[in-house]
């Protein structure tokens, strides 16, 4: 669309903005600030049901009496709120999803959201739920849009809706997990999370994101057992070990040195594989006055981080002489 020349070198902008109460992306010049064009959109906040416009989440009504157990055509059906019939509905939303190279509505909403385009990623990933053939991925893509617009409380109660419904797939308790965190409720992520390990208890990412909600409410046996279930998961194992490190060195840090201990424990033979736990041995081992196992964790310490200056600091006294003048 072309845009009336404002002044001698135009920078043509735009900006999501809410006007009168909607959303809208107002278009303007960096060079002197001048408006050239505000669009506003309907945007639906309401759970996408088939009863539902998916351009404006208004209520959907047949516009004709049908015989009984006839489905009706796309345009003999009409959204009380817009006036968008359903194949109208479909069609808006195929020209947006033209905007990506794939026409398709998932990848298009994806897209959009990375640009900072909210509303018309919300849009078509509405658009995903109802026509697309992976609707679960449209509405954790919803989820994931309405987060990103700083709508948390829209987001939370459609994923509790959504939980609420028969046949839910399990993940949704993680995104209620990821986005009561988000607005500081831990209690609320943990609970989530628990329903979640209810349903799937063999799911290690949501085992070491339990442990780490517990480690920042200071709930060190929660988080020690929690990353004890995560250990056993080559793609969780780096996290929970980090987790059972810090639980640790709490204990370290408040001379509870036998209980420091029995979390370096848990890693058992990863032990020896991860710095930070080798470190914590060490120190431990220093604090019992046992010397031959603190060498030995210093040693191992330094074979995984030839780096760590504390360590060889610790170990040089204790390294044998070599040369002329070795006693």
């Amino acid at each position: 669309m072309s845009q009336t020349q404002c002044c001698p070198v135009m920078d043509l902008q735009w900006t999501p903005r809410l006007v009168d109460d909607q959303y809208a992306d107002v278009y303007f010049c960096a060079s002197c600030g001048h408006v050239h064009r505000t669009e506003k959109y309907a945007i639906n906040f309401r759970f996408p049901y088939h009863d539902r416009c998916v351009n404006c989440g208004g209520d959907l009504r047949l516009t004709v009496e049908l015989p009984q157990g006839q489905a009706p055509d796309p345009r003999q059906v009409r959204c009380t709120a817009c006036g968008l019939t359903a194949a109208e509905d479909r069609e808006l939303h195929d020209k947006l999803a033209a905007l990506h190279p794939a026409h398709d509505y998932l990848l298009a909403s994806q897209a959009l959201a990375e640009s900072g385009r909210f509303v018309l990623s919300l849009k078509l990933a509405t658009a995903q739920v109802r026509w697309g053939e992976d609707p679960v991925s449209g509405e954790v893509q919803r989820l994931a849009v309405l987060e990103a617009m700083n709508e948390f409380d829209r987001a939370l109660d459609e994923a509790y809706e959504w939980s609420d419904n028969e046949g839910c797939p399990p993940l949704v308790f993680g995104v209620i997990a990821q986005l009561e965190a988000g607005v500081g409720n831990l209690k609320g992520a943990l609970t989530a999370l628990e329903r979640g390990l209810a349903v799937d208890p063999s799911n290690s990412e949501w085992w070491v994101d339990y442990a780490e909600l517990n480690i920042h409410l200071d709930e060190r046996p929660g988080a020690i057992r929690a990353a004890g279930k995560a250990l056993g998961d080559p793609s969780t194992e780096q996290r929970a070990i980090a987790v059972i490190s810090e639980v640790g060195e709490r204990y370290y840090a408040g001379g509870q040195y036998a209980e420091a201990l029995g979390a370096c424990s848990l890693a058992r033979e990863r032990q020896e594989r991860f710095s930070e736990i080798a470190w914590l041995r060490a120190r431990i081992a220093a604090v019992n006055q046992d010397t031959d196992y603190m060498v030995k964790w210093l040693q191992t310490t330094l074979e995984l981080d030839p780096t760590h200056e504390e360590a060889a600091e610790m170990l040089a006294p204790y390294r044998k002489r070599r040369g002329w003048f070795a006693r």
